[in-house]
């Protein structure tokens, strides 16, 4: 029995060892079998990792071309540059922090109001070239170290670009062929996306965009700020001249359009505290920042009209009666500046510049949409009749100057002379008008007017005649100033003098002023009085000549003058540009009185003022 057991188990052995051969066997010939029959695997799932990188180098170009897109105000290729002129300071771009965004709306340096807003389509176009110009300069360097061999293909390339409102779509066709040892994927199609709010604040754009258009509340609030900022219409109480300084007016009004168009809003949630006044509706409220700039050494055009020196009501003889002095005061505006529009958030940007437009003090008129709208007067829109204008100094060389043409109270700007040597000339067309006048101004130069009947004559020949800068010297004391004043029928300047001031001057034949002024502290108390005159009668009596007593209660206000004229005197001069060449100062000696101390001293002091002479060199 045990031996038998003993077989036994000897053959199990056995038997198990030969099944343990036969599956080894069976499986080494199985996967060879197996290895013979599987498929390989596909290449395009072993180079994916070299695909994938090409996708996203689509979607990294695709990044910076929407990031173009949002800075130059929808464009990639920007639309041809226009430049602008000293008469409208726009070009077709603002030039912001060194790069040239295309102006949505701007002035052109002939006077046309032009549009150049950019579309969906074309933006989507731009980005699509952008793409495709650059759909082989992917960087495959860290793949070849790997061992790949990658072959972009840079024929028959089409793609495609679809802006959504949160998306950016690519589609691109062309091959990419990426071999690994002896393996080979190609691959022919793309399709992917990006993030992007581009589409969104395009929308946003256009609304705000033509809301000023058929509104212009940037214009109303440029306005609001000309009549807080500016003076413009008005009455002082004052005895002493009232000076309105261009400088001064121009920086105080850029300062303040400078802060009140950064506080514009667009109605929405993503402010607050914020005062209504600020705020303005596009139809939708915006969810998005939304910001407003203006910037006063960006081109902004600012022209004031109206006397700048005015002298006081009350002081002149005959009109002491009044108890009191008063300037009235009148100045109307051009104002052109540009407003830039900005939509963001902390990824993406979009912005847009317009021109904002006042004429004398008025709104532009409201735009439907249209390119080369012309906002000149109906008169210079006629320009028909031929004419050539040459502008030279008083050695007779050619001086380049900007040309406009005045008929019936309306100027046209039609040009600059250009020089070729010889000449500065200007060739081309002018409204026909019966005396009318042609204006020619170059910096450092006088304007001069030069009057032409264009229906009859055709050749303009303008002298212009140079200004000399001369330090003024004048007698003043401690504490005084004077405002000094030359006028002519071509030229006219004004200087507030307090010590070291410089006056411009050309060749010209003068009435020269000079007030001098000083602290003082006359109180003028309140008075009333009652004045009575005749006037015609009232009911049938009046039709026969009848007349009635009619009295009025004249109140005058307390008024206490801070400044009074205590000196100075006019003269009629001649200055010659002999003169003038070698000279450096302008010398003025005049006679100063005792400081008044009541109104009818002032008086006084005004009418001697005006019988006083002045001794004047240049020296």
């Amino acid at each position: 029995m045990i031996k038998q057991n003993k077989h036994k188990n000897i053959r199990g052995q056995v038997t198990i060892f030969i099944i343990l051969a036969i599956v080894i066997i069976a499986g080494v010939v199985g996967y060879f079998v197996f290895k013979g029959m599987q498929k390989p695997s596909t290449p395009e799932k072993q180079m994916q990792g070299a695909y994938d990188y090409y996708v996203s180098c689509l979607q990294d170009t695709a990044r910076q071309g929407v990031k173009i897109l949002g800075e130059q105000g929808g464009y990639i290729e920007t639309p041809v540059f226009v430049p602008g002129s000293e008469y409208r300071p726009f070009s077709s771009q603002l030039n912001f922090l060194g790069q040239g965004v295309p102006y949505w709306m701007y002035v052109s340096g002939n006077n046309l109001l032009k549009e150049q807003m950019p579309t969906q389509k074309g933006m989507e176009k731009e980005l699509a070239k952008y793409i495709q110009d650059r759909i082989g300069e992917c960087d495959f360097s860290d793949f070849a170290q790997q061992g790949f061999d990658v072959a972009v293909s840079k024929e028959n390339v089409n793609v495609g670009v679809k802006i959504n409102a949160n998306t950016v779509e690519i589609s691109a066709e062309n091959k990419i062929r990426v071999t690994f040892g002896n393996q080979t994927a190609v691959f022919g199609n793309h399709q992917t996306s990006i993030n992007s709010k581009l589409g969104k604040f395009y929308d946003l754009a256009v609304k705000t965009y033509n809301y000023e258009k058929k509104s212009m509340f940037l214009e109303k609030y440029a306005l609001d700020v000309m009549r807080l900022y500016a003076p413009v219409d008005g009455v002082e109480i004052s005895c002493t001249p009232k000076v309105f300084v261009d400088e001064n007016i121009r920086g105080d009004l850029t300062s303040a359009l400078s802060a009140n168009i950064a506080a514009l809003r667009l109605k929405g949630n993503y402010y607050s505290g914020v005062d209504k006044y600020f705020i303005s509706s596009i139809g939708e409220d915006v969810n998005e920042q939304a910001n407003f700039l203006y910037m006063n050494s960006w081109p902004t055009r600012i022209e004031i009209y109206g006397d700048k020196v005015v002298e006081p009501v009350g002081l002149q003889q005959g009109l002491g009666i009044l108890g009191f002095c008063y300037v009235p005061y009148h100045l109307v505006y051009d104002i052109n500046f540009p407003v830039l529009i900005q939509f963001y958030d902390q990824n993406e940007l979009f912005q847009f510049p317009v021109a904002v437009i006042i004429e004398k003090s008025k709104e532009r008129n409201a735009l439907p949409s249209a390119e080369g709208v012309n906002i000149e007067p109906e008169v210079c829109r006629y320009k028909n009749s031929d004419i050539e204008v040459y502008t030279y100094d008083s050695d007779l060389k050619p001086i380049e100057a900007d040309i406009t043409f005045s008929c019936f109270n309306t100027e046209c700007r039609i040009g600059k002379t250009e020089s070729d040597g010889r000449d500065a000339v200007f060739k081309g067309k002018v409204p026909k008008c019966v005396n009318g006048f042609i204006l020619a101004n170059a910096e450092g130069y006088a304007p001069v007017k030069y009057q032409i009947s264009t229906n009859e004559e055709g050749v303009a020949n303008l002298l212009m005649k140079k200004i000399y800068n001369l330090s003024l010297d004048l007698n003043l004391n401690e504490g005084q100033q004077a405002l000094v004043s030359l006028e002519s029928d071509e030229y006219s300047t004004s200087v507030l003098f307090t010590g070291s001031e410089s006056i411009g001057v050309p060749e010209g034949y003068y009435n020269v002023s000079v007030y001098i002024f000083k602290n003082s502290s006359i109180n003028i108390p309140a008075s009333s009085s009652k004045q009575c005159f005749d006037i015609a009668s009232s009911g049938v009596g009046g039709i026969f000549g009848f007349t009635q007593e009619k009295c009025v209660d004249i109140n005058i206000p307390e008024q206490e003058i801070g400044f009074a004229v205590v000196g100075g005197g006019k003269q009629e001069e001649y200055i010659t540009e002999e003169q003038l060449r070698d000279a450096s100062v302008f010398k003025i000696r005049t006679e100063i009185f005792a400081t008044p101390t009541s109104l009818q001293a002032v008086q006084d002091i005004y009418t001697k003022m005006e019988d006083s002479g002045l001794e004047l060199s240049v020296e």
